[in-house]
């Protein structure tokens, strides 16, 4: 993934205005021909559009302080200098929690009953942080006289998750509306997570040149769903429908999917009681820990464990529901 491919946070919100958009002319056409009371049928199909704030309170407690750090992370692989130490290298990212609206999916519903359903729900869940700054490296100038180059660094995180379920309808206030209990008995998550880091590195004759490093994960975890609902059908074919449930869930831990290393991310040269983290491999388990630098090229790791993904947390869904 290239750097200069990056989405800022503005693209998904002008999606879901454009879903909006389409769901009106839709409601607009069919609400033509009302009917007094909706005709039960068995089956629904739901485009969803809506908000979701999952906990990641592991994760955004690493990326906020610099003394700690992912062991896999393209700003903690750069190489060390003098004036370049972890506590440097571990760039300071915002936390990911105004990342709300980015969650959109589909539902299917089959009615057992005039109260009951069976449900099969599909959410998906992105948002980007973004953090700049100078590093200090070593380009053609002596090696004990590092250049401050600007830096740059985005965090992409993707969350898919899948549920099935029951709904329970247990209250109907008019024919065509009614309040349900909604229940994600079984669900599965996918997370996928990108980090990339640019330097530009300036040059005598020119604009300077892009120094690229990219890590990309992913992990699978369980999670459920409780909440509570309503519908509207406009008629027949077309209706409306919120939810609002919380979330339970984890990403226990995830493995390297790649990593590709820029010209700064050598490897570094082993050394007596040196504890420099070696460049990660494809299937490695994504790491966090403790550091502190003891010199350039000696940093102690403590209290290492692999990196959880918490997916608690509330959302609030919009749906279209079409009926056949």
């Amino acid at each position: 993934m290239l750097f200069f491919k990056y989405r800022t946070s503005k693209i998904p919100v002008s999606r879901r205005s454009v879903h909006l958009l389409l769901y009106a002319c839709i409601i607009f056409f069919f609400a033509s021909t009302p009917v007094t009371e909706a005709k039960q049928r068995n089956w629904a199909f739901s485009l969803t559009t809506g908000f979701y704030r999952p906990s990641l309170r592991t994760l955004n407690r690493v990326i906020q302080n610099p003394s700690a750090a992912i062991l896999q992370d393209p700003n903690f692989q750069l190489s060390p200098n003098g004036a370049f130490p972890v506590e440097v290298r571990n760039i300071q990212v915002p936390a990911f929690k105004k990342d709300t609206e980015n969650a959109f999916g589909f539902e299917a519903r089959r009615s057992i009953t005039s109260k009951h359903a069976l449900i099969a729900t599909l959410n998906i869940w992105n948002a980007v942080q973004i953090a700049n700054d100078l590093a200090p490296q070593i380009t053609a100038g002596p090696l004990d006289n590092p250049e401050n180059v600007p830096r740059s660094s985005r965090y992409d995180l993707s969350i898919m998750q899948l549920w099935f379920g029951w709904r329970y309808a247990f209250y109907r206030p008019t024919p065509k509306s009614r309040l349900f209990l909604d229940i994600g008995l079984i669900g599965l998550s996918y997370a996928q997570m990108t980090i990339d880091t640019l330097l530009k590195v300036p040059e005598e004759n020119g604009d300077g040149f892009p120094v690229v490093s990219s890590l990309e994960a992913n992990g699978w975890g369980m999670t459920s769903r409780w909440g509570l609902g309503g519908n509207y059908a406009i008629n027949e074919w077309i209706g409306l429908s919120v939810r609002a449930a919380y979330i339970f869930g984890r990403v226990n831990s995830m493995k390297v999917n790649r990593f590709f290393p820029s010209g700064f991310s050598s490897p570094p040269v082993p050394q007596a009681n040196t504890d420099l983290e070696p460049r990660p491999q494809t299937g490695d388990r994504v790491t966090i820990a403790d550091v502190v630098s003891i010199d350039p090229n000696n940093e102690l790791r403590l209290n290492e464990r692999a990196l959880p993904l918490e997916l608690d947390g509330f959302e609030v869904m919009f749906a279209l529901q079409f009926y056949f």
